[in-house]
């Protein structure tokens, strides 16, 4: 009984030690291959759209609605007997344009973020970071 018990404790511990070897591996690579395939670029944001879709969790099973706009979704949750209960939740979208390092000519990108980042909206024109690849010029990543 307690060899059962200390080989079910074992084994448990061995599981998560090859789990948690498996993330760091995971983790390793990426920073690798940040350093190692992609270069910091600066990119100039060309287009910025937010759109909006509200869900509710109840139990295991999650509801969502179709995409529309921020504010109709917005007062929807405030004000509409059948949407009572749902959270907004926001899908924003990123056109880009940076000069890649390869070829030295500007290609463009797009990123879809949950969240603004920093909790500051992004407007048209401004500047902020990438990382561009060395290899192909039509292929981008974040910081």
């Amino acid at each position: 009984m307690i060899n059962s018990l200390i080989n079910y404790g074992a084994n448990r511990l061995m599981g998560l030690g090859v789990l948690a070897i498996g993330l760091g591996g995971f983790y390793a690579f990426d920073q690798y291959d940040k350093r190692a395939n992609y270069a910091p670029a600066q990119a100039r944001i060309s287009k910025v759209e937010e759109l909006c879709y509200m869900e509710k969790e109840v139990g295991r099973t999650t509801t969502t609605s179709d995409v529309l706009g921020c504010e109709i979704a917005r007062y929807a949750v405030k004000n509409h007997p059948k949407w009572n209960g749902f959270t907004v939740k926001s899908k924003i979208s990123v056109e880009y344009e940076y000069i890649s390092p390869v070829d030295n000519r500007t290609h463009s990108g797009k990123r879809t973020m949950s969240a603004w980042p920093d909790g500051r909206k992004l407007n048209r024109g401004e500047l902020f970071q990438i990382r561009a690849s060395k290899i192909d010029p039509n292929k981008s990543r974040e910081i």
